[in-house]
């Protein structure tokens, strides 16, 4: 599909192609381009190029990084940023943990981890399958107890994609077991 842009729209779609050519380094493209194996650190190496950018996040509040674009915009940065070759931001970091973390977070929190978390200086993972249970959240086994100010997680947890690089996981637990309802 093409679209029409407006002048303001196609300028931007410019922009983001500037940025994707020249920021993100040459070998992190090409690997992408090439179909080949990503590492770590070019996941890590390409993020930090769109967080320096201000382009790792842009769907958080704007206090914390985010953009005040249109679904257009979003679209063609996205657009752009495959046409490059450039790794998405990690979605584990930038559309699962850092938009909770934003908005259900204490200032402490969000100071905390929401840059590092932009940035890829914090990996977090995914730790929701278990085993006989895979996905289904219903059979879900983990629990976590209240103990004062802290929860005592117990429970296993098994493929946790890219697990492997994660230093903080978060995790889908239950905090009452005997609920009626699963």
């Amino acid at each position: 599909m093409r679209l029409q842009l407006s002048a303001e729209d196609q300028k931007f779609r410019e922009e983001m192609r500037e940025f994707f050519t020249t920021q993100v380094p040459q070998d992190i493209r090409d690997t992408v381009i090439n179909r080949g194996e990503i590492t770590r650190d070019q996941i890590v190496r390409s993020q930090q190029a769109l967080n320096a950018g201000g382009l790792a996040v842009p769907g958080w509040p704007v206090e914390w990084g985010g953009k005040d674009w249109t679904q257009l915009q979003r679209h063609i940065w996205h657009e752009e940023m495959q046409l490059a070759g450039v790794i998405p931001p990690l979605a584990f970091n930038t559309s699962m943990v850092g938009p909770v973390i934003a908005n259900f977070g204490s200032q402490e929190l969000k100071e905390r981890f929401l840059p590092a978390t932009a940035n890829l200086d914090i990996w977090w993972s995914q730790g929701f399958s278990e085993p006989d249970a895979g996905s289904d959240l219903a059979s879900l086994r983990t629990t976590a107890v209240r103990d004062g100010d802290e929860y005592i997680v117990n429970g296993q947890k098994t493929w946790t994609t890219l697990g492997q690089y994660g230093d903080w996981i978060f995790t889908l637990v239950r905090t009452d077991p005997d609920a009626p309802k699963k």
